[in-house]
């Protein structure tokens, strides 16, 4: 059983051809690494490997001779050197196993980054079928998307892609058609890592338009995100889904439980 942590995931879906040029480049976290990293970046994340929601979160940035760092939200830390930097970020990673990633310069709403989800089920039959997407808006001091954490709030997918990059409705499905195909194949390639029965993609759009893949979240990916829109009709989906995928387990089940009586 692969470990079931962001390194480990990262490592795994980087195997599928059709996925890795939407990935970050991604390494698991060692002080030594910041100096290549911010040498080529202006932005990295550093990422707790087994924590969910955002939590423990690090954005660091160049800042003209010097850097900022900002723990999930509030002000940021100002520091003058890269040992510092290092020092200080010691203190904070001291606990556990972390991913160093290159920050993605977000596409912005009413000042605010937003990311993508993408909400996957598994239907009556057993197939994955696409339930709905949204757009995740952070909060007005903090660098996490996740609603609960960040304070943030949920919109429309064409509403983000319209006020932010100011596209047009033809661009805009165009990015949503990308955006369920490859949510697809991170279903179809997830499989071969271990069963799930739904799954919430995460992607960012960049101020380019171009699309990159945050994360899987495939425990138990929040179904109350999409109870946040005015429009009912994907929450509904998903509880739908839901509810004849829950059905086929127990006819499953039942049918298992009458064979063995009928065998004994």
């Amino acid at each position: 059983m692969i470990s079931s942590c962001k390194w480990s995931l990262h490592k795994f879906f980087a195997k599928s051809p059709h996925i890795h040029p939407f990935l970050p480049p991604t390494s698991l976290y060692q002080p030594a690494l910041l100096q290549t990293y911010l040498g080529k970046y202006d932005t990295v994340y550093i990422k707790p490997t087994r924590t969910h929601m955002g939590k423990g979160i690090i954005r660091v940035q160049k800042e003209g001779g010097g850097y900022q760092f900002v723990k999930e939200r509030g002000e940021p830390v100002h520091v003058s050197s890269l040992g510092e930097l290092q020092q200080k970020l010691e203190k904070q990673c001291a606990e556990k196993k972390y991913i160093i990633q290159k920050g993605i310069d977000l596409a912005e709403l009413n000042g605010r980054p937003y990311d993508i989800r993408v909400m996957m089920m598994r239907n009556g039959l057993g197939k994955w079928q696409y339930a709905g997407m949204l757009a995740k808006v952070a909060g007005s001091d903090s660098i996490i998307t996740n609603v609960a954490r960040g304070g943030g709030y949920a919109v429309t997918v064409p509403h983000a892609l319209e006020k932010s990059l100011s596209l047009r409705p033809p661009e805009i499905r165009k990015i949503e058609r990308s955006l369920i195909r490859l949510s697809y194949q991170v279903c179809s390639h997830f499989n071969k890592y271990r069963h799930s029965a739904q799954i919430g993609v995460d992607f960012a759009v960049n101020k380019h338009g171009e699309i990159v893949l945050i994360e899987v979240n495939y425990d138990f990916p929040s179904h109350g995100l999409f109870a946040k829109l005015k429009d009912k009709t994907y929450f509904r989906t998903i509880k739908r889904l839901h509810f004849q995928y829950r059905s086929r387990v127990k006819r499953k089940k039942s049918s298992l439980t009458a064979t063995k009586k009928r065998r004994a």
